[in-house]
């Protein structure tokens, strides 16, 4: 049997509002071919199937539209879970009709947990595979009233840890019954998860994060496909794994590797090799001063490739009219397009200043974060800092 793991695709997303759906179309072309040359039967999709609880026409059409083309291919079976970008609802919502194409989706936590445990047959009926089939699990779903505060981050673990048990208990019980493998799928943050420099990844939780461990998953699970973490990787074992989001999320995830976990298992026997995701959409981030930053521009033009450009002057002095002279230097390249400058030179708060982004665009707990990052805050501060001002937050709600 032949498995692939992928996650956050993030359909939707935008960088600096530019629009990327050209992106998503070629990237799901792409993925419709490897299902088909490497006689995929099963298809994994670990959670942030949007970028958004609210997705776009052009989202949907983009989703529904490879979905359709999944039913007529010859992967036999899906299983999709909601990531903390989805609406869970909206992903439950077409459920009963997919299954008549043997698409299962998991989006809200189930109330019994039993439920995520999802059987797979092959074509004669018998089963073959367990999936235990966890969702992102929201703070409502799992924890255990406190009254103290500062615990709620442990409450919270605990619940996960609960939750997560009752599943596998059931699992391990078909797997006696069945003599079959199990895999896992969950969208978490696990402890020891690496995350890359300016990441588009969103804090799971406000406050004392839950510490969750790659021990959450029991020695005979024979794999764990794993969401929400943009970059490939495995996690305390090797078949703990991330597979990463398909294409770079932010300007900071444009250096990384990209790719899809493909899994051949045979009984008890499990190999995992990737497959590289090509670049749909080519970043690049320059810096210099001005003179070295029209240099590279006309470097870059001369490669005759479709660049979006984010650009750092770090010149001491300071130039005016820069957006304007950068312009002028790509105007010969019709290829290149500058989404954002920064001005260091400009910088009085300790965080990058943008040229192209107003404040009126960043969210006030994004804000909150720059500082934090500025000020080189300690995690523990962070930690009591955040619902402090979260509070607050929700007092100017309320009062306006």
């Amino acid at each position: 049997m032949r498995i692939l793991h992928t996650s956050d695709w993030h359909i939707g997303r935008r960088l600096k509002e530019h629009d990327r759906s050209g992106e998503f179309i070629q990237f799901f072309a792409w993925l419709a071919n490897i299902i088909t040359t490497e006689n995929i039967d099963v298809l994994l999709v670990a959670g942030d199937i949007f970028d958004n609880t609210t997705p776009s026409i052009t989202a949907q059409n983009i989703y529904y539209s490879f979905l359709s083309r999944l039913a007529k291919s010859s992967c036999r079976h899906t299983v999709i879970i909601s990531g903390n970008h989805d609406s869970p609802a909206f992903i439950d919502a077409p459920a009963e009709l997919l299954k008549l194409s043997r698409i299962h989706v998991i989006g809200q936590a189930c109330t019994n947990p039993e439920d995520e445990v999802i059987t797979l047959h092959d074509s004669s009926g018998r089963p073959e595979l367990i999936v235990c089939a966890i969702p992102y699990l929201r703070d409502r779903d799992v924890r255990t009233i406190t009254e103290d505060p500062t615990d709620s981050g442990q409450a919270l673990a605990a619940g996960i840890r609960e939750h997560c048990a009752k599943v596998f208990a059931h699992a391990r019980r078909l797997r006696e019954e069945y003599s079959i493998p199990v895999i896992a799928m969950g969208h978490m943050f696990v402890k020891g998860g690496r995350t890359r420099p300016d990441e588009g990844v969103r804090s799971l939780y406000v406050g004392t994060a839950p510490e969750i461990g790659a021990d959450i998953f029991p020695e005979d699970v024979i794999y764990t496909a794993l969401g929400h973490l943009h970059s490939p990787q495995y996690v305390g074992r090797e078949n703990v794994r991330y597979s990463g989001s398909p294409i770079a999320m932010t300007f900071g995830e444009s250096g990384g590797a990209k790719s899809v976990y493909v899994l051949e298992l045979d009984g008890e026997n499990l190999s995992i090799r990737d497959i590289s995701v090509p670049v749909f959409q080519r970043l690049e981030r320059i810096s210099g001063n001005i003179e070295e930053l029209e240099g590279q521009i006309a470097s870059l033009g001369l490669e005759h490739e479709s660049i979006w450009l984010e650009v750092t002057h770090t010149g001491k002095e300071t130039v005016g009219s820069l957006q304007e002279r950068l312009n002028e230097a790509a105007k010969p390249f019709p290829a290149l397009e500058i989404l954002s400058v920064y001005d260091e030179s400009r910088d009085i708060t300790g965080a990058k200043a943008s040229i192209t982004e107003g404040l009126e665009n960043i969210k006030p707990l994004e804000m909150l974060e720059l500082c934090f990052d500025a000020n080189d805050t300690p995690e523990e501060q962070r930690n009591i800092f955040r619902p402090m001002y979260q509070e607050i937050l929700r007092g100017m709600e309320t009062d306006f």
